[in-house]
């Protein structure tokens, strides 16, 4: 089908799907809208949603596979109250979690905003504990290595490593029974910060399903900085590079109450 088709029965013109269009492609004509520059369209689906008649399709993101908004949507403090209970989770109970709850996690995470639209990420799910082991021990590698070129990081890091290699504590990858690692095309500049938004996705969802999850911040740096040992042991594609890796499992503690944050720091002007 070409990409834009309007249902012109159906269409009031209203003009809400020109306004709506980020890449500006669409303009009101005499019958309705019209497409001047389908090579510019991002896929976002916002025509198409947006339509109060569903008048509009659009080949990339087809009315067809759209589904009504669900109603009601959360009240304000029920979302505000979820939003705060996410914990950043570092103490796993040892079972590895179900490939079915690994996929409605990432599946989920698919749904977060990305710069224009660019998508584009697939994972790898690590839940071999050797692997994970030699993972950690490689990026505590890279990190002596950062400490011996003196990076900004220095101190931070020998700390780490002093934790790491003295106490034998696993404060790399906080024995947790996966490690899910993000990837992108090289070419694809907004990568990491499109893994972040799929992180948060993921991380607020979890609890949903009984899991919990924190970024693995040491072992997610030694990845972006494209560490060779770390990228040959998890036979990342050339063409791809890591964006981002996130710890799953089972909590192993309770919550029991909503910890507070910094005050507010706001300017209005």
């Amino acid at each position: 089908m070409e990409l834009i088709k309007v249902d012109y029965n159906k269409c009031i013109k209203c003009g809400i799907c020109v306004d709506i269009c980020p890449s500006c492609i669409l303009e009101m004509g005499e019958d309705g809208p019209v497409c001047n520059w389908d090579r510019g369209c991002m896929a976002c689906g916002h025509c198409v949603a947006i339509c109060p008649t569903a008048a509009m399709d659009n080949a990339h993101c087809q009315l067809a596979k759209q589904i009504p908004v669900p109603m009601p949507v959360l009240d304000s403090e029920t979302a505000y109250n979820f939003l705060r209970m996410r914990r950043s989770i570092r103490n796993f109970k040892p079972q590895p979690v179900e490939e079915e709850k690994i996929t409605k996690l990432l599946d989920i995470a698919r749904y977060a905003p990305t710069a224009g639209n660019s998508q584009g990420l697939y994972y790898i799910v690590i839940s071999d504990a050797e692997t994970i082991r030699k993972i950690a021990d490689l990026t505590a590698e890279w990190m002596q290595k950062e400490i011996e070129v003196n990076s900004p990081h220095s101190r931070y890091f020998s700390n780490i490593l002093r934790t790491y290699h003295e106490r034998k504590i696993d404060i790399i990858a906080r024995n947790a029974p996966q490690l899910i690692f993000a990837c992108a095309r090289k070419l694809n500049l907004t990568g990491v910060s499109n893994c972040e938004q799929a992180w948060s996705y993921a991380s607020l969802y979890a609890p949903t399903l009984g899991l919990g999850t924190t970024t693995a911040g040491f072992i997610q740096t030694c990845g972006i900085s494209g560490y060779e040992p770390l990228v040959e042991l998890l036979d990342i594609p050339k063409k791809q590079q890591i964006v981002g890796t996130l710890m799953v499992g089972y909590p192993k503690y309770k919550y029991q109450r909503l910890v507070e944050r910094q005050h507010l720091k706001v300017e209005f002007r």
